[in-house]
């Protein structure tokens, strides 16, 4: 697959997906999930999206105790073709520099950020690809931070079809039914590690961890129940966003600090009063509180496609 060059055609790409989600026109001509697919597979696709409203017609002559979803993309057998076959084409995305399909897949327009977002994602692409990734926010509230670890972890469910998501997020709700469906929420230690046992790649969110994985007040809780899931975290198919408040970083543990791929440094500068942008920068390192060894910077962060409630005390027990 060819590089595309030139920013109009790679957000020609991401405003495609709007309309195929039905975001910007009621246009239910086109067919989403295209660009995961090519030769066989993409005919096969086709084949049936286009038949599938007659398909519910019939359904619904049929006395049938199931009925089937409203479109084609929602069904096991497009999740099965696209877990089959649509992986390999991202990855090769991401791989040859393709930023009109990295465009799709972050779904970054120019209402959300320039294009040379498109072009960060895809380092953040590679290092989730990698079981055992760790980013540790700092920052103070209210900063997005939240919101650009939700942004990463959709990434990569759209980047990996067999990826689930857990976290105590509980309020989280994505605007494509099929992440809703890979997204499980965790409120335990237990409850994360029996997910990771279950499925073979995980991306897991934990907010609030400030309090949870503070080796002051859970020195003990940190070292005997939560560090030995950071440590097997690769074996595990683990790959982990851990959400802190303090600037320095101190109110997170440090083995857990010591074990991050990337310090990740929130940032949020107010541009007007219902306008506030906010950007991540990530670092390879932790000297003394200060972030040293900047790998790259998001600038801006996208909103999430979803939402969630901001103010919500997330909880998790590290102990249980």
């Amino acid at each position: 697959m060819s590089d595309f060059s030139g920013n109009s055609l790679g957000i020609g790409a991401a405003e495609f997906r709007e309309v195929a989600e039905g975001r910007l026109t009621e246009n239910n001509r086109v067919y989403p999930l295209a660009p995961f697919l090519e030769g066989r597979p993409l005919a096969e696709y086709v084949h049936h999206k286009r038949r599938y409203s007659r398909y519910l017609e019939i359904d619904e002559q049929v006395d049938s105790e199931t009925d089937l979803p409203p479109t084609f993309e929602q069904t096991q057998k497009c999740r099965d073709l696209i877990a089959a076959h649509g992986s390999p084409i991202a990855a090769r995305a991401v791989q040859n520099g393709n930023l009109a399909l990295l465009s799709w897949l972050s779904g970054l327009t120019r209402r959300e950020s320039d294009f040379s977002s498109a072009q960060v994602f895809s380092h953040l692409v590679r290092d989730l690809r990698r079981a055992g990734y760790l980013g540790v926010f700092l920052g103070m509230t209210d900063g997005g931070k939240t919101n650009s670890a939700l942004v990463g972890a959709g990434l990569h469910l759209r980047d990996q079809p067999d990826a689930i998501l857990a976290t105590n997020v509980t309020t989280l709700e994505w605007e494509e039914p099929g992440l809703n469906d890979r997204t499980y929420t965790v409120e335990t230690r237990t409850e994360l590690e029996e997910l990771c046992h279950e499925f073979p790649d995980v991306v897991a969110v934990l907010d609030e961890m400030s309090t949870q994985a503070n080796a002051q007040t859970h020195s003990h809780e940190v070292n005997s129940e939560f560090y030995p899931l950071v440590t097997f975290k690769s074996k595990l198919g683990l790959r982990l966003f851990v959400i802190g408040h303090r600037e320095d970083g101190y109110d997170i543990a440090p083995p857990i600090r010591e074990h991050a791929d990337h310090i990740i440094v929130q940032n949020a500068e107010e541009l007007d009063l219902d306008d506030t942008r906010y950007s991540a920068e990530f670092y390879r390192d932790l000297v003394d509180g200060e972030p040293d060894d900047q790998a790259y910077t998001l600038d801006p962060v996208p909103p999430i496609a979803g939402s969630y409630e901001p103010d919500e005390q997330a909880e998790f027990d590290i102990s249980s």
